[in-house]
């Protein structure tokens, strides 16, 4: 299989990264380009000129603008999105607004985002309510049987299922059609958290039909920190408040979500020029060949590196479970030992101090793995840098090969 070239050659020049750091986390929060940065001060400074007016009388009409962009882009009617500072905002939001009853069941995938799991465990709590994790096998080689594990898991007593479009620690695209069509012959409501999919998959989120979708625009569509949005499908909106409850309350969901107290309103206002720079990207084909170049340098580097490592892959190795990321298991000489200093964040910190090498560290059910993420400006002897230097840690350990 040949490596993808990156989708511009002078493409890492475009965003504000230190030259010398091989960048392979695009996935946690993103990186935003010069060009995104200099449109976000414009606007930073246009509020500032005139802070009452701008940000206090206006602030409903320049969201506008930002929230039909965003409407187009997601596949959604603009009146049904909300502006979140981050998907686990969104995820609080619907969470605390979901009216629970003592015996009353929250259902997840044991792939959950570890703040999302520590939400549902608190508001469960408060209820008395119980909270629980359905295990999804990995390997991950047939969409049915996660919706058939799903489906025997749902019972009288579940009120809402939380599901990942993308997982954060396996790096992994779950059949969320397929689990929200379930759901709706059930009667249980989905939230999907789509922290990582706008700018790594096609979205159409009217179609989707979950009750809830929350997700982020700083990640993969390279808007500033603090944009994200929640989509709430216009029967549910009525019983769902932000997580900060400000001057609106009762108002509509679209009123109530534009004004939460002051804050900076400039992450959204700057998404048209982050679409318009990432669709730019894409040279003719726009966002499709963005998209279709990071899942071909994805599924390349997922292949090199298992084949690399010699470790088994959770996904197949013909990336269709993938979109721009990929979860590989590390080799057995660098998974947990019995050293006290040994941990997942200090390996990672040995890759970025040593090797100039920034790329997550995951620890998932007991055993570590390395994420890798794949954006326009990677380049696939980044991805075969992170090889050799996991290859000289593992061989430093001494214990490659022993099962340790």
């Amino acid at each position: 299989m040949t490596a993808p070239r990156p989708s511009a050659l002078d493409g890492p020049s475009r965003w504000q990264l230190d030259p010398t750091l091989t960048f392979l986390n695009h996935g946690s929060f993103g990186s935003l380009p010069h060009a995104v940065a200099l449109r976000q001060q414009e606007w930073r400074s246009f509020i500032e000129a005139s802070p009452i007016e701008r940000l206090g009388r206006r602030c409903t009409e320049l969201l506008a603008e930002a929230r039909g962009a965003l409407a187009r882009f997601v596949g959604a009617e603009a009146d049904d999105l909300g502006f979140v500072t981050n998907a686990t905002e969104g995820i609080n939001a619907v969470l605390r607004s979901v009216r629970l009853e003592p015996g009353d069941e929250l259902l997840t995938t044991d792939h959950v985002y570890n703040a999302v799991r520590q939400t549902m465990r608190h508001v469960a709590r408060a209820a008395g309510a119980t909270y629980h994790e359905i295990p999804i096998d990995v390997p991950l080689l047939d969409a049915a049987a996660v919706i058939e594990r799903i489906g025997e898991r749902l019972s009288a007593r579940t009120r809402l299922l939380v599901i990942d479009h993308v997982t954060s620690p396996t790096a992994v695209v779950l059949p969320v059609e397929g689990v929200i069509q379930l759901c709706a012959e059930r009667g249980v409501d989905v939230l999907v958290d789509g922290a990582h999919a706008p700018g790594m998959l096609p979205l159409a989120l009217d179609e989707l039909g979950a009750a809830y979708y929350a997700a982020n625009l700083h990640k993969w569509v390279c808007a500033p920190k603090g944009a994200a949005f929640l989509h709430v499908r216009r029967d549910r909106q009525r019983g769902v408040h932000p997580a900060t409850i400000s001057h609106f309350l009762d108002e509509g969901f679209r009123r109530e979500f534009d004004w939460q107290g002051t804050r900076d309103i400039t992450p959204w206002l700057t998404l048209p020029a982050a679409l318009e720079f990432m669709d730019d990207q894409g040279g003719g084909l726009g966002w499709r060949r963005v998209l279709r170049h990071n899942h071909a340098m994805a599924t390349w580097a997922h292949r090199m590196l298992i084949e690399r490592l010699a470790t088994e892959p959770i996904s197949p190795l013909d990336g269709r479970f993938l979109g721009s990321m990929a979860t590989v298991p590390l080799p057995a000489a660098l998974q947990p030992g019995d050293a006290p200093q040994d941990s997942f964040e200090a390996l990672q910190r040995e890759l970025h101090d040593r090797f100039r090498i920034e790329v997550p560290i995951m620890s998932w059910r007991g055993r570590w793995h390395v994420r890798i993420s794949c954006q326009v400006y990677n380049a696939p002897e980044q991805y075969e840098r992170l090889a050799e230097a996991i290859d000289v840690l593992a061989r430093e350990r001494g214990r490659w090969g022993s099962g340790a």
